[in-house]
């Protein structure tokens, strides 16, 4: 079965809740303050959304520990702020942690102590952080893994997943 937003069970943070969150953190707030996302970009996003009269839900899934996590989540942060938020909503997901005892054919993820999702195989976690987005009726259009590939920023990333996929 195809994973969908509807397979989210623990609690997450919404955007506001993060935006608070990163106040409190001074290297969060300086990456989410450096970021300056492509205006064209983000102005392509918002067409395709608003043409195909839908709404993006993204479930962003990471930990505080994670370096990556703490760069990439609050560019994407920006990136939903700047978004209108009736056509992009944000929601953030941490808590992930590694087993550092785990065997090969076993998740990275330790199973007690990180969200649901990090171990659930419909999620099919990775690397974090791992951005996932889906319609407004919870179906999956894709994910971005720990980052931007191929020199893209998060922005194209999100634009190549729309025009894939909604």
């Amino acid at each position: 079965m195809a994973l969908s937003w509807n397979d989210i069970e623990s609690s997450t943070m919404n955007l506001e809740d993060y935006l608070d969150y990163i106040q409190k953190h001074p290297k969060l707030k300086e990456n989410y303050k450096q970021y300056s996302p492509n205006k064209e970009i983000l102005d392509k996003i918002s067409n395709i959304i608003t043409k195909k009269n839908e709404r993006v839900q993204l479930l962003a899934i990471g930990a505080e520990w994670c370096k990556d996590c703490s760069e990439q989540v609050p560019a994407m942060l920006k990136i939903a702020i700047l978004i209108e938020n009736n056509i992009f909503h944000f929601e953030i997901l941490y808590g992930v942690k590694t087993n550092p005892f785990h065997k090969e054919d076993e998740p990275l993820w330790h199973e007690k102590h990180s969200p649901l999702e990090a171990t659930n195989p419909k999620f099919a976690l990775e690397a974090i952080p791992t951005f996932y987005f889906f319609t407004k009726e919870g179906t999956h259009l894709g994910r971005i893994v720990e980052g931007p590939q191929d020199k893209k920023t998060l922005e194209e990333e999100i634009l190549e997943i729309l025009e894939e996929n909604l």
